[in-house]
């Protein structure tokens, strides 16, 4: 299947969804879905939780429907599309546990593989500046150094040091720190400090960074890990930037599309080498 093939598909199936989301689930009342979504022991799909958000108007009228006759109706089909639009995504179904249905216009919705929570409102309002701030910072540093776009720079982790060198000029390094992770085949981000493989020190390190931020009512700073896309992943690599008064944020990228955010500060030439 092409690419025009896949989209044509992807358009048919969510607007099947967003007829059925519509006439039989009371759309208009709420914002978005998530639908988790299992295999029987046959290997077909199948629903086993829906969680509603950004309810408009009354919970128990919502519960109602959801619990209704005609959402036990229509919830195989919401499992064959969840199916399905993750095979056009080349996801595996096991990897990402579901999808989430977001009302995009009035009466269609967009399509996010995973259980994608509605961003806490904090972060949702800030998102656009300090993903903003963030490319200047990191276009300076480009012009500045050639850095951290141009070549391959050398993370050492248990230092939380970086160090980058373009042709004969002088090293550049900084201070870096693990932010988080984001893993594309379960589309999901994970904070350096909640990660179990990594040394204490590195856990560490990561985490207080994170605790530093005054922003506690942002449920994405007190969650190890959730299921998202990269640009959210780049947008919460932003945020702690900004927040952190860091000089960018290096993107490193790792087996299987996997990328790594580091947190850099003090960037800076080197005359050692």
């Amino acid at each position: 299947m092409d690419e025009a093939e896949s989209r044509t598909l992807r358009r048919e199936i969510l607007d099947r969804v967003g007829t059925i989301l519509n006439e039989d689930l009371a759309a208009d009342a709420w914002g978005r879905i998530l639908v988790e979504v299992v295999r029987r022991p046959d290997g077909s799909p199948v629903v086993a939780g829906i969680d509603v958000e950004e309810v408009i108007g009354d919970d128990a009228q919502v519960d109602d429907v959801f619990g209704g006759t005609k959402a036990h109706a229509v919830v195989p089909v919401l499992a064959s599309a969840v199916e399905a639009l993750c095979a056009l995504d080349g996801l595996e179904l096991e990897d990402v546990r579901g999808g989430t249905f977001a009302r995009f216009a009035e009466t269609s919705f967009a399509w996010l593989p995973g259980l994608v929570h509605a961003p806490s409102p904090g972060f949702d309002r800030e998102r656009d500046d300090v993903v903003a701030r963030l490319r200047a910072k990191n276009a300076d540093l480009d012009a500045r150094y050639g850095f951290p776009r141009s070549g391959k720079p050398e993370v050492d982790l248990s230092e939380g040091m970086v160090r980058f060198r373009v042709g004969s000029s002088p090293s550049v390094v900084a201070r870096a720190t693990l932010i988080g992770t984001f893993a594309p085949r379960s589309r999901s981000w994970g904070w350096g400090g909640s990660h179990p493989n990594l040394p204490d020190h590195v856990r560490r390190a990561s985490a207080s960074v994170i605790d530093a931020i005054v922003d506690r009512p942002l449920w994405e700073l007190s969650t190890p890990l959730f299921a998202t896309d990269e640009s959210t992943a780049w947008a919460l690599a932003a945020f702690v930037c900004d927040r952190a008064g860091g000089d960018g944020v290096l993107c490193s990228h790792e087996g299987e599309g996997g990328l790594v955010f580091f947190l850099l500060r003090d960037v800076r030439t080197s005359v050692t080498g």
